[in-house]
């Protein structure tokens, strides 16, 4: 996430002169110290600080303000409204889905505000990864284990692959499973009301863009040139392979 922000996000909110930002998932802040660093900025941090005491971190820092927490926890107690949120919290469809709920229910993005969403392709934007398991309804939860992730395989390896260390579906695709089909199933729920884009490289970024009114959503636009020129000039080879390959559907 935090290639995306210095690159892509930061720039975007600047040319916006955006203020209102709520970051889901700072782990150890090194995104949050790149928006604090926009003049006029006011940083909302919802992290359970596993990795860093943010608090003591940022506790000279007047413009962030950490809200210790869970983030399901968290949201519902909010009553602002942002121009912008970044979710990079727990990558799993339960979280995701009902984060963007929440978030849409309690009005906390405004209207021509964007939503960016980290980990929307491989290997998370179609399978489940769980930080703590329990923590999600076992009616909502993937069968998982420690195995390997290998690229192009479904199941789960036994002697090759990465993140073994953590619990994450046993299979990749279906119903309920992974970031980029939570924001999907949002967006069946919302039909009309949100536009969807993505980037590419760094496990991608989506922008979720709500629906404002022909002017704001005429803006939206330039966003996603300048995505698709950010895909082109970064990750040219894997735009060619989504484009020729899996032309952008979905694992089912």
């Amino acid at each position: 996430m935090h290639t995306f922000v210095k690159k892509f996000i930061v720039p975007l909110l600047a040319k916006r002169r955006w203020t209102r930002v709520c970051e889901i998932g700072a782990s150890f802040g090194e995104s949050t110290e790149l928006l604090a660093a926009l003049p006029s900025i006011a940083v909302t941090v919802i992290d359970p600080c596993l990795d860093c005491d943010l608090e003591k971190k940022f506790g000279d820092t007047s413009q962030v303000t950490v809200k210790r927490g869970l983030s399901l926890e968290v949201l519902p107690g909010l009553h602002n409204s942002f121009d912008c949120i970044l979710i990079d919290g727990d990558h799993n469809w339960y979280t995701v889905y009902h984060e963007l709920k929440v978030i849409a229910d309690r009005g906390l993005l405004r209207r021509g505000g964007i939503v960016f969403l980290h980990d929307v392709d491989w290997p998370w934007g179609r399978r489940d990864m769980y930080y703590q398991p329990e923590m999600i309804p076992s009616e909502h939860r993937q069968t998982c284990e420690l195995k390997g992730v290998v690229q192009g395989q479904r199941e789960l390896s036994d002697r090759d692959g990465f993140s073994r260390g953590v619990p994450k579906a046993t299979q990749e695709g279906g119903a309920r499973n992974g970031v980029l089909t939570a924001i999907e199933d949002f967006m069946g729920e919302h039909k009309g009301e949100y536009e969807f884009s993505r980037l590419f490289g760094d496990d991608g970024l989506g922008i979720l863009f709500r629906r404002q009114n022909a002017t704001e959503d005429l803006s939206f636009l330039s966003v996603k040139r300048k995505g698709a020129i950010y895909n082109c000039l970064t990750w040219p080879k894997r735009v060619a392979e989504t484009i020729y390959h899996r032309a952008g559907k979905p694992i089912r």
